[in-house]
């Protein structure tokens, strides 16, 4: 099995991985969803935050993925549910936020926290780390059970 920083390298990488994307442009939307499905990953995609939400009654992700300006929505209805369905899961959902503004993005945004932030057109080894890095359990867990039992049995000897 090859290892780097406790990952197992293959195509399956993101095996088990719920991830949702929202995105109003449909290029960026389709560009996510074919790269992480290639990586294994499950994919929603959703097209508005109206959308997302009515995904979000059926579907609860690992990490979500999310433009952060929408025309005539407000991204905080769906990072309050997100925040909702933390509380009542007890686990974190990690958000990504992407934008095409260069500037103010993080300063309108300053009640929301989200892991990171990335300026689009960005790097997409760069955006799959990223992932990686948040759902890092969720990977060992899915993708190499057997790195998790070497893990926990060298954590209690």
């Amino acid at each position: 099995m090859n290892l780097i920083n406790g990952f197992c390298l293959a195509d399956g990488i993101l095996k088990g991985v719920e991830v949702l994307v929202v995105d109003n442009d449909r290029d960026s939307r389709d560009l996510y969803a074919i790269l992480l499905q290639g990586l294994s990953a499950n994919v929603i995609t959703a097209s508005s935050v109206k959308e997302a939400l009515e995904i979000l009654s059926w579907f609860t992700p690992n990490i979500l993925v999310c433009e952060i300006r929408f025309l005539g929505e407000s991204i905080y209805t769906l990072l309050n549910t997100l925040s909702a369905m933390e509380a009542d899961n007890r686990k974190h959902i990690p958000i990504i936020v992407t934008s095409t503004s260069t500037t103010g993005t993080h300063d309108q945004i300053p009640d929301v926290e989200f892991e990171e932030y990335l300026l689009k057109p960005f790097d997409v080894d760069k955006f799959v780390s990223m992932i990686i890095n948040q759902v890092e359990e969720d990977v060992v867990e899915n993708f190499c059970p057997d790195v998790l039992v070497y893990t926990n049995i060298l954590s209690t000897s």
